[in-house]
């Protein structure tokens, strides 16, 4: 796993994030989603990432794909639900760019707050 990640709230623009997941429902799309593209597509990749971290993409694999644009098929690992650890650094970069889009949509100011880390925790 990667020392900084959304996941564990210390992603690259953690405090853009978390504004941003103030702006979601508690379940639905977002309000206005044709106004809000980057709004609610950062609401489909939260749902997406929760998955990967919690399910291992057990639910929403095809959405991951869409959101994300990875295939997670080929970054399977040996164990069930698991992956190899660049699925885990790509996903973060593509996160990384979707905080930034969502929140200057949305008027959010996007600060580093964790330099990205790409060494791996044991």
């Amino acid at each position: 796993m990667l020392k900084h990640t959304y996941w564990n709230n210390q992603g690259t623009f953690q405090t853009a994030g978390d504004e941003l997941n103030k702006l979601i429902p508690v379940e639905g799309s977002v309000a206005h989603p044709r106004k809000n593209r980057k709004l609610e597509k950062f609401r489909n990749a939260c749902n997406a990432y929760h998955d990967l971290y919690n399910n291992g993409l057990g639910n929403r694999a095809h959405d991951f794909r869409l959101v994300f644009g990875i295939a997670s098929s080929q970054y399977k690992g040996r164990r069930p639900m698991s992956f190899n650890p660049s699925l885990y650094r790509m996903t973060e970069e593509v996160m990384d760019l979707i905080v930034i889009a969502a929140a200057q949509e949305q008027g959010i100011a996007v600060v580093v707050v964790n330099p990205r880390d790409k060494e791996v925790l044991a």
